[in-house]
């Protein structure tokens, strides 16, 4: 546990070869790939209103980045590559992950209520336009 509070254990060119989580950040890494497809297919077959639509329009695509970036950085640990292989590469990938689930769950509801209340102000004005024959 000691080891995690220096700044060399992240910054280690080659770390060792001896990653004994291979199984498990392979099967993260899948989940957020296969994640991503499932949820631009749902997106597009299932949800109807347009507003929910258009929010969730970037976070499939985000997915299957956060999920191929995970695979890759997984290839680079197995096969040791020096500097690409370090675990500040875990890290940074950490915080973004974190960054934009956060990001995700304090934004999403202030953001369509404030798009609905939009389409309905826009929608009690345009009731009263003259309809276009």
């Amino acid at each position: 546990m000691d080891r995690f509070l220096h700044f060399g254990y992240y910054f280690s060119p080659l770390p060792d070869t001896n990653f004994q989580y291979t199984k498990l950040t392979l099967a993260i890494g899948l989940f957020f790939v296969i994640a991503g497809i499932v949820l631009s297919f749902y997106r597009k077959k299932y949800v109807k209103n347009e507003i929910h639509k258009k929010l969730m329009r970037k976070y499939p695509g985000l997915l299957r980045t956060y999920g191929i970036l995970i695979l890759l950085l997984l290839l680079f640990r197995e096969t040791a590559m020096p500097f690409l292989s370090m675990r500040m590469w875990w890290v940074i990938l950490g915080l973004f992950i974190l960054y934009s689930l956060f990001k995700f769950l304090f934004t999403y509801k202030r953001e369509y209520k404030k798009r609905y209340s939009q389409a309905e102000k826009m929608h009690t004005l345009h009731k009263y336009f003259p309809k276009k024959k």
